[in-house]
């Protein structure tokens, strides 16, 4: 029996994912490195953010990087929005009994600060689980056995939504039940190629698909 169901932050519960791969490569261009392409960085998203400097930008200044790349979410040009359906969803999933959770390998500050630009109350939210929370981040099971923890549930009686790969390789890791959903960047293809059994286009299809 679902007892629990966690998500993961951008390209599932706020429309982050343009904006993620452009500030990446903004940052490139602001300190001369090589700008990346989009498809090498859909395939990094889901990590936290020091490995993809590290595994885009070997030996470069990492804090220099991180913080550039930080800035533009602090210059107040941009304000991040929900992916159509979520905040409903989340609300609708809460009201059926479910405990909710968050895991992202964003740092609390951006995770609390972005779900509350799109318009999520925080108090839906049973647990939320950050980069600085646990040693090991994602696709390492860690992050999601540490919030099954705090929701008090087992990992059978959770499900956790991602748009990543990282996602699901920590899903699976963790031996919890994986939902992908497409409004990150990748396609069913990707996700059925790796074994994810369950695709939706968008979270907001989750209650129905939960209660048919």
């Amino acid at each position: 029996m679902i007892k629990a169901i966690i998500f993961d932050v951008d390209g599932v519960l706020v429309d982050s994912v343009n904006i993620l791969i452009d500030y990446y490569q903004k940052t490139g261009e602001a300190l001369g490195l090589r700008v990346p392409p989009r498809i090498e960085l859909l395939k990094l998203l889901g990590r936290p953010l020091d490995e993809i400097v590290k595994t885009t930008w070997p030996g470069k200044d990492l804090k220099l990087i991180m913080s550039t790349y930080r800035k533009f979410f602090l210059d107040g040009s941009i304000t991040i929005s929900p992916v159509k359906g979520a905040v409903e969803s989340v609300k609708k999933c809460k009201q059926s009994g479910f405990k909710i959770g968050i895991v992202s390998s964003k740092i609390k500050f951006f995770i609390k600060k972005h779900l509350k630009e799109a318009n999520f109350d925080l108090n839906l939210f049973d647990a939320i689980v950050s980069a600085e929370d646990t040693e090991k981040n994602k696709p390492d099971p860690e992050p999601l056995i540490y919030a099954c923890n705090l929701l008090n549930v087992r990992p059978e009686e959770v499900i956790y939504i991602g748009d990543a790969l990282a996602d699901f390789e920590s899903a699976r890791g963790a031996k919890i039940k994986f939902i992908g959903v497409l409004t990150g960047g990748l396609d069913e293809k990707d996700f059925k190629e790796k074994g994810v059994e369950d695709v939706l286009d968008s979270v907001a299809e989750l209650p129905d698909f939960l209660n048919p």
